[in-house]
Formats: structure tokens, C-alpha cells, sequence
């Protein structure tokens, strides 16, 4: 079943960042030591979520709209998926196409415990010109003292489509981001903590701060 990232997004590109290129702080490597067993949706829980298509949370998005004041276009927009939001989300999905999502259709990546981020890139605003934009570089999980940092475990690169007023389609890079839900829970000091997810992009760096009020679209 083929696989979107929204309905504003054109994926044109696809490539995997190597996790080797990236740096492991030592805060980061304390939180892989110490993270809890946290195990993938068995097909009990898999089928829970494929159930709850009509009525399940929707997943978590947030819209930055400092760019427009920065300079650096019209914002960055995050997504972030629970194992079982994403389940839900790909139910939904195939739905959307006239196909019913069934357990066995659900593959081991997507029954894993990870926090799944999207980060669409901040788009020139109509009529700007393309430096008007950042493009997304690194997304990371902090805790809410922004003491700590963790780094995903996996990174997609896609290629975004955005429009403009004349002329073909141009594209700008966001990411795909994965966390262990073990290093997660660590890292914030366990469950009911706030914390931050931060976009670093060629235009600007934003922190979005994931409040208790957003914790019902994401059951962690």
C-alpha cells in the first residue's frame, strides 16, 4: 500500500542519512543505557488502533508561524506520531483509497516504539523569493530544561513541493525523524513531563515545546 505524508506534501525524493554521520552527545548515550524496554504494537494493540479510524486521536501538528517574522518564509509544521497513532493514520489512509487496513498489512516498522516527527520545510510565502525559505537540516527531541538533547535513530530526507506564482514547482528538503519511545521517556524524566522538539534548518532553528495539553494526541 503505498504511503503518503500528507496532503500539502509531494514526496519527489527519498534518501536514508546514515546515524553513523551524527554525533552522539553523552546526555544522548546515558538515555540509550538507561532507556526502559519499550516494545513494538503486538496485533492486539495493532488492531485496537486500526479500530479506532473514526474515532481515534487524530495525530499531533503544530505550525510555526515565526518565520514570517524571521525572514525565513511561511514556517515550519511538525507532525508527531505514537506507534498507535500512526497505525490509525495508515488505516485511515488506506481508507481514503477504498482499501481496508488489516493487521497483517502492518509491517514491523510500523509497529515499532518510536516517536515518528515529520518536518516539513518553511516555504517562501507567495511571491517571495526562495531565500525567503529554510529547508530542514536536523530535527532533535530536548527535554524541557533544553538541558539534554537526543538524536533520532533514523532519518529520511523528502523533497517538498511548494508553490510559487510563476514558473514550474520548486522543492524544498524536509525530514522524517524517529525516536525510541524508551529514550524519550528518559530524557523528559518520565511520563506527564513537557519537552521540546527542535527543527534546525539553512534559514533558522525553532523549538516547539509539546505542552500536557497536547498529550491526548499523543497517548505515550
Amino acid at each position: 500500500m503505498p504511503r503518503s505524508i500528507g496532503s500539502a506534501l509531494l514526496v519527489s525524493l527519498l534518501f536514508v542519512v546514515p546515524l553513523g554521520s551524527q554525533a552522539r552527545s553523552q546526555p544522548v548515550l546515558e538515555a540509550e543505557r538507561a532507556q526502559p524496554a519499550a516494545k513494538p504494537l503486538d496485533d492486539v494493540a495493532v488492531g485496537q488502533a486500526i479500530d479506532a479510524i473514526g474515532s481515534g486521536p487524530i495525530p499531533l501538528e503544530l505550525h510555526d508561524r515565526g518565520g514570517l517574522f524571521s525572514g525565513a518564509g511561511g514556517g515550519y509544521r511538525i507532525t508527531i506520531y505514537t506507534p498507535q497513532t500512526w497505525v490509525t493514520h495508515l488505516a485511515r489512509q488506506a481508507a481514503t483509497v477504498g482499501t481496508a487496513l488489516t493487521v497483517a498489512d502492518v509491517a514491523p516498522a510500523d509497529r515499532a516504539p518510536v516517536l515518528r516527527v515529520l518536518a516539513s520545510p518553511s516555504a517562501p510565502t507567495i511571491g517571495a523569493s526562495r531565500a525567503q525559505s529554510s529547508a530542514v537540516l536536523r530535527v532533535l527531541v530536548l527535554d524541557e530544561g533544553r538541558r539534554s538533547e537526543l538524536l533520532a535513530e533514523h532519518v529520511e530526507s523528502f523533497a517538498a513541493r511548494h508553490r510559487v506564482i510563476l514558473g514550474s514547482a520548486r522543492v524544498l528538503n524536509g525530514l522524517e525523524a524517529t525516536f525510541h519511545l524508551g529514550a524519550v521517556d528518559v530524557l523528559r524524566g518520565g511520563a506527564g513531563q513537557e519537552f521540546f522538539v527542535r527543527i534546525e534548518g539553512t534559514g533558522y532553528t525553532k523549538d516547539f515545546k509539546i505542552k500536557r495539553k497536547h498529550f491526548d494526541q499523543l497517548p505515550l
